[in-house]
Parts: C-alpha cells; structure tokens; sequence
C-alpha cells in the first residue's frame, strides 16, 4: 500500500476504534482489510500521534490488553467522518450505479441511496450516472451472464478509432468508481479481457453457449500490461507525481529533489499522450519518440481550436 493509503487508512481507524472500544487485533484487521502485523504497526504509530501542542498530554493514548485495544485521549475524532466532495461524489455515484441495476431485486437500496443523498447534503439532480451503457444493456449482458450466452460486442477501446466487433464469453460484470465493467474470455484475442460498458456501442445475445467457463473467483478489474504493450519512460516533476496514481507502473526510480522516472507499459498511448498533456509540463516523455511526437501533435491540434486572441475557433 502507498502512503497515502496508509494516512487514510489511520484516519479512520481512530474514530473506528473510539466506537468499538476493546477491540481485537483481528476484528480491526478484518475491518479495514489489512493483515494483524499492519494493525500493529499503525497503533504503534498512533502512540506518537495527537492534537496541536504534541505535549504528553495531547497524544492518543494506545492501551493493549492481551490482544484487545482501546484508543484513549482523541474524543475530538469521535464526531462522524465527512468525506471530500470527491469522495462523497465517488460514493453516489457507485451507490447509484449499483441501484439502477439491482433496483428490482433489492429496493432497499433505492432508499439507501436517498438517505447517502441527503446525509452528505448532494440533491438529486447534482449528480447521475449518465453515458451509452444504459440499463439496457447492463440487463442484457447481465442475463447473458446468468444464461451463459457468448455474446458479440461493437466495442470501441481505447486504441480503436471505432467500434470493433468482438465475441466474448461473459463471466461477470462490476462496478468500480461508478463505472461498470464486463469480464470475460475475447475469442478474437483468444485470452481474458475487460470492457467497459460506456464503450459498448451494441450488444447481441448469441445462442452459442460459452466455451471458456468463468474462472473460480474474479478479481475487480484492473489493467494489467502485456509484454506486447508500448514501453514508456517518463521524467515527472514533483508537482507532475500524480501521475503514479493514475497508471499502472513497472518501475519508480527516486530522486533527491522528489522528482521520479517511470517506466510502464500501455495499449493506448493516444490515453497516455492526453495524460501527460494534463501534467501541464510536469511530465516529459523520454521513451518512446513516436509517443513524444504524439503528446506534440495533440498539443498542436488543441491550440488549433483557439483564435490568436484566446477564444475558441
């Protein structure tokens, strides 16, 4: 886990433990998904952790009895956590997601939605999960699922200048930060892919069924580079270091200053060129030259937009 998980992640725990006095190691280590030894090393830390001042008497105080805690000195953590507007947005969103396909099945979570709504003060119409994958076609690889139908996609990655048709076998669909994705074995790739529903332009149910089963357990999605995919080297500044958190990395090389070089591999380097277009001159491509010519061409074609006098052409 990275730093910042680490932060969030301890953030949490103290008003977590302030409610559920006395306990175990292995119930705080359940919560939050991490294994005993890091619940122990994050109490440790705690110890030299507190209010403004740090003075022996505004640190927390970490009490271990046997395998029990209780956390003592931070009732001002107590009060209920409020997420960034990011995070509260992130959770509609998911929340809403998850309800426009399952609202038949488990109405509750309508009302649930309703009561994430009001409680982080988001009315209705600031926020809805909008794009091409419609419930339509949620429902109808969601029942191709259940049957075990091979189904055909006019599907358009990230690489593709327009729909490409495909067969697949779908195993599963999810939904990861407010955007769901199918899971399954692409024929024509003849491997396991994953395709995001709002770049599906059209889906058809076949009576073929699937030849590829699903696998026991599915992981969530994530994007996970080939040895055929495009290697790049990037020199980021420290103010361009976001950039690690928004792609998948091989290597991070550290310097003095906080600036790093990173080398990754990509299936989509028009994706990557409009990323370190983002980094607004804090991220600089050394390798490939094909794709630092591409960041400029796209550069290019973007000032083309614009009037000598800033406005839009």
């Amino acid at each position: 886990m990275s730093a910042p998980d680490d932060v969030a992640r301890m953030l949490t725990l103290v008003p977590w433990m302030l409610q559920r006095p006395g306990a175990s190691h292995a119930e705080i280590a359940d919560a939050f998904g991490v294994d005993v030894a890091t619940v122990r090393r994050d109490l440790e830390h705690l110890d030299f952790c507190g209010l403004p001042g740090l003075g022996g008497g505004d640190l927390f105080e970490v009490m271990t009895v046997g395998n029990r805690v209780v956390l003592r000195m931070a009732d001002e953590l107590a009060r209920p956590l409020r997420p960034t507007a990011r995070e509260a947005m992130r959770l509609v969103l998911t929340v809403d997601a998850v309800a426009d396909l399952l609202d038949e099945e488990l109405p509750a979570l309508r009302s649930a939605v309703t009561k994430v709504r009001a409680a982080l003060d988001i009315p209705e119409s600031t926020a809805d999960v909008v794009g091409s994958d419609g419930p339509s076609t949620r429902s109808t690889l969601r029942d191709a699922v259940r049957d075990g139908r091979c189904v055909r996609l006019a599907y358009q990655g990230r690489a593709d200048a327009e729909p490409v048709d495909r067969d697949v076998d779908p195993w599963g669909l999810h939904v990861v930060d407010g955007s769901w994705y199918l899971q399954g074995h692409d024929h024509g790739a003849g491997d396991r892919r994953t395709f995001r529903l709002d770049r599906i332009a059209n889906v058809e149910v076949t009576d073929a069924p699937l030849r590829v089963p699903a696998p026991d357990h599915l992981e969530p999605p994530r994007y996970v580079p080939s040895d055929d995919d495009l290697a790049v080297v990037l020199d980021v500044s420290p103010r361009g270091r976001w950039l690690e958190d928004a792609i998948t990395l091989d290597a991070v090389e550290e310097r003095d200053d906080g600036s790093a070089r990173l080398e990754l591999r990509t299936d989509a380097p028009g994706w990557l060129a409009r990323l370190v277009l983002m980094a607004a001159g804090e991220a600089t491509v050394l390798s490939p030259h094909s794709l630092a010519e591409e960041v400029a061409a796209t550069a290019r074609a973007a000032l083309a937009w614009y009037e000598p006098d800033g406005t839009v052409g």
